[in-house]
């Protein structure tokens, strides 16, 4: 049976993150295990395990080696961490997640301390920003879509920047329209539909996930966070109030791709 690993602290941030890993297995038709790496007490997250019917194990050992050999388990499809311990600490994420998130080769949702009670069971929306090259929108159709076993409702955002505008349209409204149900007819032919915007990517991505109540924020990325890189998750984990659910890309691919076809912009 496939498991979605739900990662509890001894902080609030633990109540959201069990909660978005049922909403996750449900999503996968998967089960939850929850863990917490032992630490002087563990009667808080174990207890909320067992309040939620869900199977609980104390790991050993440092947090960051400790959490990442559960992740990497065969029957572990993806996990679930805390972005932080309160809406007031670390931005865009603390030191655990985003050593977590950077290293490992499986989905990892990061969820807010604020998305208690904003993202209810089971996930239904999802909103799925894409840069529209195929480095960045194939990840979408290779590791979410078959991840899937309930009836969602995917909402594609494409934003244009001046960078990816295309430069020749005879009526702009209506071409770009054709471009969108192209895109959505190559990568995405289980989305619903797809909107399109011009601007700054992230205000955006915090719009639409407000205006279409959405529950979960889909972003593909190379998993670099160093300087100048991924600025489109770093602002995402900072500002979002759902869960953020964070598919690896081979970074290789993207740079295969932007040599050949112009860089676009994207979760990089």
């Amino acid at each position: 049976m496939s498991t979605v690993l739900a990662a509890l602290d001894s902080s609030a941030a633990a109540r959201p993150v069990l909660e978005a890993a049922l909403g996750i297995a449900e999503l996968t038709d998967a089960t939850v295990e929850a863990v917490h790496v032992h630490t002087d007490s563990a009667e808080t997250p174990e207890a909320l395990a067992a309040r939620a019917g869900v199977a609980f194990r104390l790991l050993h050992g440092p947090v960051e080696t400790a959490l990442l050999r559960a992740v990497g388990e065969p029957a572990v499809i993806a996990a679930v961490l805390g972005a932080r311990g309160t809406p007031a600490g670390r931005r865009p994420a603390g030191r655990t997640a985003l050593h977590i998130v950077e290293r490992t080769d499986k989905p990892v949702v990061v969820v807010p301390p604020e998305a208690v009670g904003v993202s209810p069971r089971p996930f239904r929306r999802l909103l799925v920003p894409l840069e529209g090259t195929d480095a960045s929108s194939r990840p979408v159709v290779e590791r979410l879509v078959p991840l899937i076993a309930a009836k969602v409702e995917l909402v594609v955002l494409h934003v244009f920047t001046p960078d990816t505008t295309p430069r020749m349209l005879d009526r702009p409204i209506r071409d770009l329209q054709m471009l969108g149900g192209e895109f959505l007819a190559r990568y995405c032919p289980n989305a619903t539909r797809i909107e399109l915007r011009a601007g700054t990517i992230g205000t955006h991505v915090a719009d639409m996930c407000q205006e279409e109540q959405a529950d979960l924020i889909v972003l593909s990325w190379s998993q670099d966070m160093s300087t100048g890189r991924a600025d489109v998750v770093r602002w995402v984990l900072g500002h979002s109030t759902v869960p953020v659910l964070l598919l690896p890309v081979d970074d290789a691919r993207i740079e295969a791709h932007n040599s050949t076809a112009g860089t676009g912009h994207g979760a990089r």
